[in-house]
């Protein structure tokens, strides 16, 4: 409860135990089933929420959500399709009495159709696809070449290749953090001492001044992204503490 005096005098009156009651927080597995169970949300929220994470979990849940139709709640719901959207309080209860024109169903089709991690991963592929296909300078390492895909005054992104057998050394950054995504091959990741195993399609952040290395322990080769974030890139921002190249 954010608003404890609002809470106690507003909120706490009405509730009877029965027809209303007061869960608290809860878990995944109780929340779960309080959605699920529900004939549907109310969201009255009456700021511009930038995202309404609730409301896309009820609706996984099959729940249908009516929300008063301010910031992305138009984005989330569709009107008569999953939820409803309303002006007002009233609007509210009134949209109740409607709540069983709602499929269930369609609710949580929209939520596997517009915010899945399936999707989200083809998105990212289709993101880096395009940014692969853009201007390229490759070098060559002796553990295989890497290609400057795009960089600007807080970013840098590279594509990555490293022949079967062969890694990087172990290194870290002070001035910069990364993200590893694979596309293609398998990785293993050394970071602070934790071994990470990454398939195609998986990723990893690696963040400033932690150790890293990446692998490819074979047989075929390994192709990721590597996305740099910080304020400078430069080649003397590395500190080596292994390298198969005697250049630690």
């Amino acid at each position: 409860v954010q608003d404890r005096r609002y809470f106690e005098t507003e909120v706490e009156p009405h509730i009877d135990g029965r027809e209303v009651i007061y869960a608290g927080s809860v878990g995944p597995e109780e929340r779960d089933g309080l959605l699920g169970g529900a004939c549907a949300l109310l969201h009255p929220i009456s700021f511009d929420e930038p995202f309404g994470l609730s409301v896309v979990e009820a609706m996984a849940c099959g729940t249908p959500v009516i929300a008063i139709n301010r910031g992305s709640m138009a984005e989330i719901i569709e009107d008569g399709v999953n939820g409803f959207l309303v002006r007002d309080t009233d609007g509210l209860v009134r949209a109740v009495g409607r709540i069983k024109e709602i499929d269930r169903s369609r609710c949580r089709a929209s939520v596997e159709r517009r915010f899945s991690a399936e999707r989200m991963v083809d998105d990212y592929i289709r993101l880096y696809e395009r940014i692969v296909e853009g201007s390229r300078r490759e070098e060559r390492r002796p553990w295989g070449r890497y290609e400057v895909l795009g960089e600007g005054g807080d970013h840098k992104v590279k594509r990555i290749t490293v022949r079967p057998g062969k890694r990087l050394s172990y290194q870290r950054h002070r001035r910069r953090s990364e993200h590893w995504y694979v596309v293609s091959g398998r990785a293993v990741v050394t970071r602070d001492g934790e071994r990470i195993e990454l398939a195609a399609g998986e990723g990893v952040d690696i963040p400033a001044r932690s150790w890293h290395r990446i692998e490819n322990p074979g047989p075929g080769g390994l192709v990721f992204i590597e996305v740099q974030r910080g304020e400078y890139f430069g080649e003397d921002d590395i500190e080596r503490s292994e390298d198969d190249y005697g250049r630690a």
